[in-house]
């Protein structure tokens, strides 16, 4: 799983830290692992403000039948990071056919 992505940087919200970064990739190796056996990668950045981004890439062989909708997955990654005290106000997750 890649560890950020260009312009996503850790940031300062409300005088209290954003999770860290290494925090939110450990939290999410679970579906890291399963995307990466359907040709899939995840890359995490966190964005200014409470935010998390969070993208999927499609590799030269990826399942495209394997990826749940993203109106399922989104609350899953909430729950795992919430349930690991990673909470984010915001999670912008961005599938491969969202870049067509």
């Amino acid at each position: 799983m890649e560890g950020s992505l260009e312009g996503y940087s850790r940031g300062t919200v409300s005088g209290k830290r954003q999770p860290d970064l290494e925090s939110v990739v450990a939290a999410l190796y679970p579906f890291s692992s399963g995307l990466e056996a359907d040709g899939y990668s995840l890359q995490v950045g966190l964005a200014d403000g409470d935010g998390l981004h969070v993208e999927i890439v499609a590799g030269p062989e990826a399942c495209e039948d394997c990826l749940i909708p993203k109106e399922m997955f989104t609350p899953m990654i909430a729950s795992t990071l919430d349930s690991k005290g990673l909470a984010f106000e915001q999670i912008n997750l961005v599938y491969p056919n969202d870049r067509d």
